[in-house]
């Protein structure tokens, strides 16, 4: 009998089964979709953290120590791909001699012994630009100080040895190459040395004779035996690691190179995880809403099929079983449909593969989500006793407003959500805090109340807003003469206003959470690219090291394409006993090429503090922590120490003009910013060595550009300059939970405004076949179902664009850690805010007019349900 009661009520009512199959799919998908991603993610970070790095651990041999014993030791480490043997000495200098460009020298060097098969170990750690990549190899800045190239002879000071030079080559990784073995946490990175020749281990002793030798061995883990997240995986590396120095009792200190890299993305899996909660999760919710709006349609024919069925004596055991095979059934159905979906999803866009954990929890939700849809409305008609006929009419709607608004709790949410928006906004707050050498990320879930309060009270409000305008008092009867019943429409959309004032804000939350993510993500977007823009400089740059002193010629950038070049004078001094770039720019131009924002210049614009720059000839701009450091401050004199032509430093005096954070292709932390004229006078060195080129044809604009061997051309689609944000996600972290997020979200934005209309539709089913009894045509009942469609979505829409609106805003703000640099004001992707309201506006218009056709028909069927 069950059986044959599922099977007959899905023969006779098709369209209810399959419209709840498919929203319950929509909820199980979207479920499956996002758990599955966020399991992902952390590996991802953990791979992205782990394959930038061409060495994991660098391994240096105290003094004293015989490496023989620490190479022993490495042997035995889990997971140990290799290790090579690399040794350093500190020389007095080096000297090259042609008859040509004289004799140069130049100060201390560092003389490296690297195996022959290293490149082919740690591929990225050497990139040969000139010549062989075998043999003695000048490091790109050494030969550019000697004037060296393949064939010429250098000599090695200190032990008057001599060798011939086979190749130039550049160091990517020279910081952590150059690295201070066992520096304590937090003491900073150190400047690798600017004098470098890499040797073979045969020619590495004669060179070095009497010099003191540091002996390290480099060395490679499987990364594939980490686990997948980063904080776990940093751990594991770590323990490794202190077992290796126990195992030496002291013989060797550990460069973790790994571990840091690892630790760093903490801070990554963290905000990955806060972006599933304040994005996914407001996604995921609205499924479900939409799938029990959807599901409700057969609410009313089950509570009279509930009512018939306890008339004629059937348990409430027995009918529970069949109501609720009905439900199991939709609900079977959607979770097989959505199950697929999601195993299909991703050919079509980066949301990786499903686990099967996901795909289970996914069907057992879509499941539960029917049953409890389905039969918790008819809880009270189970548990009672048998029912009457009266019991089985839909009594007047209600006008009462619901609890939360009569205590008016939306009132007291959003005041909570703006005192904690205004804590978190006031200064300088960051949600997420990774304090340098402490294992662990440390999050303020507080600040996240600003959001978390903000959704239900927005919700309640509009709710509010809706009632009290539906219910304006009619205006005096007039005359109908072409018996549209304006009257009539308008006294029935004022009793009807709190189902429409739920309907409406069913909608405006809809299009709050697609529109909101859309606009932070957006904004995410935009603010990647400028982070990308000034990692490289601009769209096309061509570099040299800085204090290189042959400069580049402007003429190599002027190729077709290039609608813009700006000249940077890059070079290296010192404020006080720090070692900082600095960028000699024409203050008055260098916006036609380098990317700038007034978020850049703290107090002030970027136009005003260039603007006063380029009118103090001896001006600089300082980084606030260089300000902070020294007591500095706007006016006053400032004495740097920069190399002349000659390689001397000498002592250049600067007035501060301002402050500035960022700037194209310089450091996160301490820089100075200065006249390019004025350094090129005080110094003697007018050399050129960076070109920032603007153009909308970057790929074919960096392949035209001729430079020098050692230069480095570079735009921001290449492959290598995929930048990390602030928080390590541009690489497509966001990017795939945006997809994922904004795909579903266009979905059920158009589901709840078609939905809403159509729940609304049924629930006046009676009154239609009421009107057409009573002799109202066919456009007059339709006439009351436009008017109603017309108020709930004009609201919806108009609510929900105010809510994304507010919500966007304390996201961005909140989240404010993962933009670099922070935006200036959000982003907003019209063409997208566009499709939303155009797929709102088709479904609410199919809807209405699937209603009214559906109103224009009346059969004995409805007569009967009078």
């Amino acid at each position: 009998m069950i059986l044959r009661y599922v099977l007959q009520s899905m023969r006779r009512r098709p369209a209810e089964t399959i419209a709840a199959a498919v929203s319950v799919a929509l909820t199980v998908a979207f479920l499956i979709l996002l758990g599955s991603f966020t399991a992902q993610t952390g590996a991802r970070l953990t791979l992205r953290a782990a394959e930038r790095l061409p060495v994991d651990w660098q391994v240096q041999v105290t003094p004293g120590s015989d490496p023989a014993v620490a190479a022993t030791a490495l042997r035995e480490v889990p997971g140990l791909l290799g290790f090579r043997a690399v040794d350093y000495a500190k020389v007095p200098g080096l000297s090259s001699a042609s008859s040509d460009a004289g004799t140069h020298t130049t100060g201390a060097a560092y003389v490296v012994s690297v195996p022959d098969d290293y490149r082919s170990f740690a591929p990225g750690e050497i990139r040969p630009l000139v010549g062989a990549a075998g043999g003695v190899i000048l490091q790109q800045q050494t030969a550019s100080n000697l004037g060296a190239g393949p064939g010429t002879t250098v000599t090695v000071l200190g032990a008057r040895r001599t060798a011939q030079i086979a190749g130039v080559a550049d160091l990517p990784n020279a910081d952590s190459f150059f690295q201070v073995v066992g520096a304590p946490s937090g003491s900073g990175a150190s400047a690798p040395p600017d004098n470098v020749v890499l040797v073979s281990p045969a020619q590495f002793t004669t060179l070095t004779a009497g010099a003191t030798v540091v002996h390290q061995f480099h060395v490679r883990l499987d990364r594939a035996t980490l686990p997948t997240d980063p904080a776990k995986a940093a751990d594991e590396v770590t323990r490794r690691a202190n077992h290796l120095v126990a195992a030496v009792a002291g013989g060797a200190l550990i460069g973790d190179n790994l571990g840091t890299s690892l630790s760093a993305a903490r801070e990554d899996a963290t905000y990955a995880r806060l972006l599933v909660l304040l994005l996914g999760v407001p996604g995921l919710l609205l499924a479900g809403v939409v799938t029990a709006l959807v599901v409700s349609l057969r609410n009313d024919r089950q509570h009279r099929d509930l009512t018939l069925l306890r008339l004629r004596g059937v348990s409430p055991r027995r009918a529970a079983i069949l109501i609720g095979g009905t439900a199991l059934l939709d609900g079977l159905l959607g979770a097989a449909i959505g199950a697929g979906a999601a195993l299909l999803a991703p050919r079509f866009g980066a949301y990786g593969n499903p686990s099967a954990g996901w795909l289970a929890a996914g069907a057992l939700a879509g499941t539960l989500l029917a049953l409890a849809t389905e039969l918790a409305p008819l809880a009270g008609t189970l548990r009672g006793s048998s029912p009457t006929v009266q019991a089985g009419v839909n009594p007047l709607p209600s006008t009462r407003p619901p609890l939360a608004l009569r205590l008016g709790l939306d009132g007291l949410l959003l005041a909570g959500s703006a005192i904690v928006f205004w804590l978190t906004a006031r200064g300088g707050y960051q949600v997420v805090v990774v304090p340098e050498g402490v294992p662990v990320a440390s999050v303020n879930y507080a600040a996240l109340l600003a959001p978390a309060l903000a959704w239900p009270g927005l919700a309640l409000l509009i709710w509010r807003v809706t009632v009290l305008t539906l219910n304006r008092p009619a205006r005096t009867p007039a005359a109908d003469r072409n018996g549209r019943m304006p009257d009539l429409r308008h006294d029935v959309v004022r009793r009807r206003r709190v189902r429409i004032a739920r309907g409406v804000t069913g909608l405006a939350i809809a299009v709050a959470v697609t529109v909101s993510a859309a606009v932070f993500t957006h904004t995410y977007d935009q603010q990647a690219r400028l982070d990308t823009a000034l990692t490289v400089g601009s769209d096309v740059a061509v570099t040299l090291p800085p204090d290189n002193t042959t400069g580049l010629d402007p003429a190599i950038a002027a190729v077709p394409g290039a609608t813009a070049v700006e000249q940077v004078s890059h070079r290296l001094v010192y404020v006080g006993p720090d070692l900082q770039d600095l960028y000699g720019i024409d203050a008055a131009t260098v916006g036609r090429a380098a990317p700038l924002q007034d978020a850049f210049t703290p107090g002030s614009s970027i136009k005003s503090t260039l603007g006063r720059l380029a009118a103090t000839t001896d001006g600089a701009l300082l980084s606030q922590e260089t300000l902070h450091d020294y007591q500095l401050h706007t006016g006053d004199l400032v004495q740097l120490r920069l190399k002349d032509a000659g390689g001397a430093y000498r002592t250049v005096r600067f007035h501060v003009v301002g402050v500035i954070t960022e700037f194209a292709t310089a450091p996160r932390d301490s820089f100075v910013v200065a006249n390019r004229s004025y350094v090129a006078s005080a110094t003697g060195l007018s050399a050129v060595q960076t070109l920032l080129v603007r153009t909308d044809r970057p790929a074919s604009v960096s392949g035209a550009i001729r430079a020098p061997a050692a230069a480095l051309v570079n735009d921001i689609t290449a492959p290598r300059v995929a930048v990390p944000s602030a928080s390590g996600l541009a690489a497509g972290s966001l990017s795939g939970l945006s997809r994922l997020a904004l795909a579903f979200g266009i979905l059920l934005a158009a589901a709840s405004a078609g939905l809403v209309l159509v729940v609304g539709a049924a629930q006046r089913r009676r009154s239609t076949t009421a009107l057409a009894v009573l002799g109202a045509s066919t456009r007059q009942r339709a006439g009351f179902l436009w008017t109603e469609a017309r108020a709930l979505t004009i609201a919806g829409v108009i609510g929900g664009l105010i809510a994304a609106a507010v919500i966007a805003a304390e996201l961005i703000k909140v989240l404010n850690g993962i933009f670099d640099p922070p935006p200036q004001h959000p982003a907003v992707p019209w063409t997208f805010v566009g499709a939303v309201l155009l797929a709102v506006g088709t479904s609410a218009a199919f809807a209405t007019a699937l209603a009214t056709r559906w109103a224009g028909r009346v059969d004995p069927s409805r007569l009967r349900d009078l």
